[in-house]
């Protein structure tokens, strides 16, 4: 093409009488002496009249690849392409070339896919395609797939409490429920379909191994935002409800997606359509027809298989070859957006039978079930109660993550294609964080990102590090659980919903536990008080002994008193508590400037350390220099400048009556009464006789 253009122009003697297109007229005009050797006759010749403007642009392009000279020649005479066919404008989507914004690196990639255009948000053109010669396929060990008994299906922690010695290892498992568990989707429903509406979020699937830097991920959002705005003409604010998202990294409270901005809104019915128009696109074969004489290309939509769509995920993951921009939305509040399972507050109930609306198995009761301690919050302290509902498309991503707090995770898929997991199991975390840092470009700006959500590293990666990584697929109506600690990610195959739930049976505790000391190492924010959540379990585990004392025995009351005892989980994770705590006091704390602290300290905001967000429920450090600033035990020194003997300490309890609470939950029943009396107000009362 180089050597076609430059002949034609050589060939022209009389440069300065060519009609010159409009816009390419000179105002100042100069000479731009530009020597170029040629190599056949070995002269050297002057070739090309153009304006200063016309000198800085060619400047400017200096260095680029023809491709992207090409892209901004278009964009800035777009009848360089009058001899193309069929050329619509609505079709092709220039980039608008920025004299100000940096040079484009030479190792950015083709667009591969172009969303939207001045007419329509909602349209997408794919230029990328399958490659299926280049897919990548692992071999990974399948996760375990479970199927209840009808009889098994109706007690949700139980049966996780059945399989989790056998699943564990493996950091997730999937479970099939029984042929009679048919609940309707709400989802399908024509008002949720046409009327719910949700704004969604722009993945870079082909950028989801590169590390990025704070700076370098702000600098994409607002590139990316421009961009939106500019081909589709919208201007969302990005979230739903109460969750922030936050423009340095695009992401919500939740989440803390990375590079993740702002997509166009949708309806759940319009978001299909533009999902099914993605891959079908992608997807699609093409083979020539000749009809009288001339070839025509005809392109024929197919469906892909699960191991086509995964081979191909793995390519753009690993070896990327175009730009593919997807979209999700995984963190519609089910109390905003709405379910997709039926609750007392949506018009299917009326029509749903009792026992899909009280199951177990519907994620909006999972939390609160009994032997759940999330049952102990409300949703006013804690968002972990309402299930986040998820809308995915093929190849929208969900990042390597563990849940917060290290909670179980059960998903359920309502409907549409099947989503693709990879699990870790909790045992490997530490090799994880690990791997992240050698494979992370800036080990600083990743390392608070190893309790949450990391970028899209491949397994075949993981596991050259000695990391074992299991494979899992669900399909509609199947639930994948993930186990406490364990790294989870995956895909979607198509247009999909899910939705997803926390649980904390009682052997989640001493995963809790290291959580929140993993948060205080990473000066990480809690989404929950653990040690409030620990002292309410203790205390209703005591009301539960002293009314079984009475005889007061129910189901309920059996699970708390199983999880009591010299063994019991509680127990256990109570006196371990406790004794780090006496630690503590004992070498930080000077007994004479200790205070009790208040019952209303945090009774209606939740108290941190200033110094590493570690919850201060149980004790505090503080200074007459601040009312309202804290820190922890361990931080008290740093808390402020003011000397050492100006600090006191707050104990929500004396360690004698935390000891005592020990002593009441290991089966003691004079602890258990004293308890009972003097911190619940319970006592016995004889019945009078008539």
């Amino acid at each position: 093409m180089g050597k076609d253009y430059e002949g034609s122009s050589m060939k022209n003697k009389n440069v300065g009488n060519l009609s010159v297109p409009p816009g390419f007229v000179s105002h100042t005009s100069f000479r731009l002496k530009r020597i170029r050797t040629d190599e056949e006759t070995g002269n050297s010749k002057d070739y090309l009249d153009v304006s200063k403007e016309q000198a800085k642009l060619i400047d400017t392009m200096s260095g680029m690849s023809a491709d992207d000279m090409l892209e901004i020649c278009m964009s800035q005479r777009p009848w360089i392409l009058s001899g193309t066919a069929n050329h619509n404008s609505k079709e092709i989507a220039f980039k608008q070339f920025d004299k100000d914004k940096p040079k484009p690196s030479k190792t950015c990639l083709p667009k591969g896919v172009i969303r939207g255009c001045p007419d329509c948000s909602h349209c997408v053109k794919v230029t990328a395609r399958w490659r299926p010669k280049d897919a990548r396929n692992d071999i990974l060990e399948e996760a375990p797939v479970f199927y209840p008994t009808e009889e098994e299906f109706k007690d949700t922690l139980k049966y996780i409490a059945k399989i989790r010695p056998s699943a564990e290892r493996f950091g997730i498992c999937s479970i099939v429920p029984p042929p009679s568990w048919n609940p309707p989707s709400v989802i399908k429903e024509k008002h949720m379909l046409e009327s719910s509406t949700f704004v969604t979020q722009v993945q870079r699937v082909d950028g989801l191994q590169v590390p990025y830097s704070q700076s370098k991920s702000a600098s994409f959002v607002e590139d990316m935002e421009g961009k939106r705005r500019r081909t589709l003409g919208l201007d969302y604010a990005c979230g739903n409800g109460d969750t922030e998202i936050h423009r340095e990294t695009g992401c919500s409270d939740r989440d803390q997606h990375l590079e993740s901005v702002c997509g166009p809104e949708f309806t759940v019915e319009t978001f299909k359509r533009y999902a099914d128009n993605f891959k079908g696109q992608y997807f699609c074969k093409s083979k020539v027809a000749d009809s009288h004489g001339s070839s025509t290309m005809i392109k024929e939509q197919w469906e892909p298989s699960l191991e086509d769509i995964e081979g191909e995920y793995k390519r753009i993951v690993d070896n990327p070859t175009e730009e593919i921009e997807v979209l999700c939305c995984d963190n519609l509040d089910a109390g905003v957006f709405g379910s997709g399972f039926p609750t007392t507050s949506n018009p299917l109930a009326t029509s749903c039978d009792s026992e899909i609306l009280n199951s177990g198995w519907n994620l909006n009761n999972v939390s609160i079930l009994p032997g759940s301690l999330l049952s102990l919050e409300s949703c006013e302290t804690s968002h972990l109660l309402v299930p986040p509902v998820r809308m995915g498309m093929c190849f929208s991503t969900l990042h390597w993550r563990v849940e917060e707090h290290h909670l179980y995770s059960l998903c359920y898929l309502h409907l549409g294609a099947p989503k693709i997991w990879y699990g870790i199991p909790g045992v490997n975390n530490h090799k994880v964080q690990i791997a992240l840092q050698n494979l992370s470009a800036n080990h600083e700006e990743e390392h608070d990102l190893h309790h949450g959500l990391v970028k899209q590293l491949s397994p075949s990666k993981l596991k050259s590090k000695g990391i074992p990584v299991y494979r899992c697929v669900q399909n509609p109506r199947e639930f994948v659980l993930a186990f406490p600690g364990a790294y989870h990610s995956g895909f979607d195959c198509g247009f999909n919903c899910s939705e997803t739930a926390n649980v904390a049976p009682f052997d989640w505790l001493p995963h809790g536990q290291n959580a929140v000391e993993l948060y205080r190492e990473l000066g990480r924010k809690t989404s929950f008080s653990h040690d409030r959540l620990l002292l309410r379990a203790a205390f209703e585990a005591v009301r539960v002994q002293w009314e079984c004392s009475f005889r007061r025995k129910t189901s309920t009351n059996q699970l708390w008193k199983d999880a009591c005892g010299k063994e019991g989980l509680l127990k256990k994770a109570l006196k371990l508590r406790v004794k780090g705590e006496e630690i503590t006091r004992k070498y930080l704390c000077n007994s004479s400037q200790t205070r009790r602290m208040d019952e209303k300290f945090d009774a209606t905001n939740r108290r941190e350390c200033k110094i590493c967000h570690y919850d201060l429920h149980m004790s505090a450090a503080g200074c007459p220099c601040s009312t309202e600033t804290y820190s922890c035990l361990n931080h008290a020194k740093q808390l402020c400048s003011c000397g050492w003997t100006e600090k006191f300490f707050l104990f929500r309890d004396d360690i004698s009556e935390l000891n005592l609470l020990v002593e009441a939950l290991e089966g003691k029943l004079s602890s258990v009464f004293k308890l009972a009396k003097e911190k619940l107000g319970l006592s016995f009362i004889a019945p009078q006789k008539g």
